[in-house]
């Protein structure tokens, strides 16, 4: 056992000829300056390669978009997706409204609209305070503001308000999802224009987004709806001016391009029933497809009562 020990010992340190892991002095620097310069030249690489591919990749998009994209396939045509406000909850799209709650009383819903719609205004107004600061040369590198988006007339569809939920007529707030270098076209597929006339009309300089129950039973209990948008009100679709597109990417700080969107009221959505709601957008180069999901957003609404629950596709608890 000694031996072992004692063997072990001098293989870690050998005294006699001053070697620690049986490497001496000029062994142990010879092989640092080895990995010293090993290294240096490994990260100088990495850091040349990394300059490389900052070189060639613009920063104010990727590299590969739109329909050089893989959004787009042979099979998939590129085709953008819609979005919907209030939603507390990423991972839920239920929208409930309770009307018989104190006016008083915080609502998630409420609450998640404001905040929304805070930060979007928030970006393009702290860029406007901002030009008026710093020097020249700053402002010369912030480029041409961006236009604001703003409904000017929302109806009742205001935070003094309570967008509609404390009344029981609730106000959703949809939205195009952003393609960089995407430009809608007015209008509809071949296949679907006479549907499409017939529901929305057409209108030359925007693009049509409207809403419906999803499934029979839904389009009997979700009411009437009213469409806010940029340039007016109408009880049939809701309008997105093509002039806002397209989204060309962060070209400059005082980029802050803001996604257009549309009010959608619910004016008198049957209580106590749980409504899936589809919005769908129109254009002649939109693709539709309910099954996967492209150009449309769901989402239910569930305005509560004294009546028992029931769902619109069955009976039961929401």
């Amino acid at each position: 056992m000694g031996g072992q020990v004692s063997s072990f010992m001098n293989a870690l340190y050998n005294s006699k000829r001053k070697q620690l892991l049986g490497r001496d002095g000029a062994g142990w620097t010879k092989l640092g300056v080895f990995y010293f310069f090993f290294y240096l030249g490994l990260a100088g690489f990495f850091c040349a390669m990394l300059a490389v591919f900052m070189a060639l990749t613009p920063r104010d998009r990727p590299r590969y978009y739109s329909e050089s994209s893989r959004m787009a396939t042979r099979s998939n045509p590129l085709s953008p997706g819609l979005g919907f406000r209030p939603q507390p909850e990423a991972d839920k799209n239920i929208i409930i409204v309770d009307n018989s709650t104190e006016r008083e009383k915080p609502n998630i819903y409420v609450k998640s609209l404001e905040q929304y719609l805070q930060i979007y205004y928030w970006k393009d107004d702290n860029v406007e305070k901002g030009g008026n600061d710093g020097d020249e040369g700053d402002k010369e590198n912030m480029g041409e503001p961006s236009r604001k988006f703003i409904i000017e007339k929302p109806g009742p569809c205001t935070s003094d308000n309570q967008y509609g939920f404390a009344q029981g007529k609730p106000c959703v707030l949809v939205k195009m999802n952003k393609i960089v270098g995407f430009v809608p076209k007015p209008g509809s597929a071949a296949e679907e224009r006479e549907v499409y006339q017939s529901k929305c009309g057409h209108n030359p300089s925007a693009i049509a987004v409207r809403c419906h129950g999803e499934y029979p039973a839904d389009e009997d209990n979700i009411g009437s709806l009213t469409y806010i948008s940029e340039k007016g009100v109408s009880k049939n679709c809701g309008a997105l001016e093509t002039s806002w597109f397209p989204y060309e990417g962060k070209t400059n700080r005082r980029d802050t391009y803001q996604a257009p969107y549309i009010w959608v009221q619910f004016d008198n959505p049957k209580p106590n029933v749980l409504i899936n709601v589809l919005c769908r957008i129109y254009g002649q180069n939109i693709d539709y497809d309910k099954k996967t999901g492209r150009a449309i957003t769901r989402f239910q609404i569930y305005v509560q009562g004294e009546q028992q629950r029931v769902s619109s596709r069955r009976s039961g608890d929401v």
